[in-house]
């Protein structure tokens, strides 16, 4: 049924990997809905839609409701629920062990490429980055010139929002040597758990617009090693349009390369948008 686009739709996707990547694929609506900025009975009843679909198409059981499970609660094809302590009263939801197999057999969500290292803001992957710990020595690391498939998105408050690899950006920083590649001159400092200087990854064509492009944008092509001050100046300075128009200068063959083709006058647009 995971390959059937009428009953896992994009949307049953979306709420499904949430769980898929939480700790034993469980969680509380609550906190679903917190982490992603989100009503909480958005995902309930994205979840139970998709419950009922996959009882309708397999139409080998009914849900009648027990105790406090109502006839018409469909989600418990797909996750199981437990009451947990506190108040108010919460459910916590596991994905059923079966579409767990089926995920990880097809390979549904790439878990095999890094699954663990996907994040969905550019903090989370700063973060991340910061905790993995393996700044040993700067590994040598050199463009394919080619283009990779977008992952699927997952809903957010304010659309959607799609997947950032913490090995792709790893890869970027460590091709740059670690400096500022506005100016390697700018000052920086020392991690704590390395020698190397400390920078941090900038998605040129910013992740936000991946819609616009059928290529992935996630790749070491369109990330740039920034120092902390042009990393903010970028976002939220004056002076970026410099900034950009070095930047692209630098890479748009590279990009282009890759399949994101985009002007230096469009490029510059998401950045004004960005800032409004």
């Amino acid at each position: 049924l995971l390959t059937n686009d009428k009953v896992f739709d994009t949307k049953s996707i979306a709420a499904l990997k949430k769980w898929f990547i939480e700790p034993n694929h469980s969680c509380t609506c609550f906190d679903i809905g917190k982490k992603y900025d989100l009503h909480s009975m958005s995902a309930n009843g994205v979840i139970n839609g998709l419950g009922g679909r996959v009882q309708k198409e397999l139409g080998r059981f009914e849900v009648k409701g027990v105790g406090n499970i109502a006839s018409g609660t469909k989600f418990i094809t797909v996750m199981k629920s437990k009451e947990i302590g506190g108040k108010p009263k919460r459910n916590l939801w596991t994905i059923r062990e079966e579409l767990v197999q089926a995920i990880n057999e097809l390979d549904f969500f790439g878990t095999t490429e890094m699954a663990s290292s996907e994040y969905y803001s550019d903090d989370e992957l700063i973060n991340a980055i910061e905790k993995s710990n393996i700044f040993d020595n700067v590994q040598a690391f050199e463009y394919t010139g080619e283009a990779k498939p977008k992952k699927n998105a997952i809903e957010v408050k304010n659309g959607l929002s799609y997947p950032r690899s913490k090995g792709v950006s790893q890869n970027a920083l460590n091709k740059a040597g670690y400096r500022c590649e506005v100016d390697s001159d700018h000052p920086t400092f020392r991690r704590r758990n390395s020698s190397l200087n400390y920078t941090e990854p900038h998605h040129i064509v910013p992740m936000s617009r991946q819609d616009a492009f059928d290529t992935s944008l996630d790749v070491e092509e369109n990330i740039i090693s920034l120092c902390c001050n042009c990393h903010k100046q970028i976002h939220l300075g004056q002076g970026y349009e410099d900034m950009l128009k070095e930047i692209y200068t630098a890479r748009k063959r590279l990009l282009k390369k890759v399949g994101i083709d985009i002007s230096l006058e469009n490029l510059i647009l998401y950045y004004k948008m960005e800032s409004k």
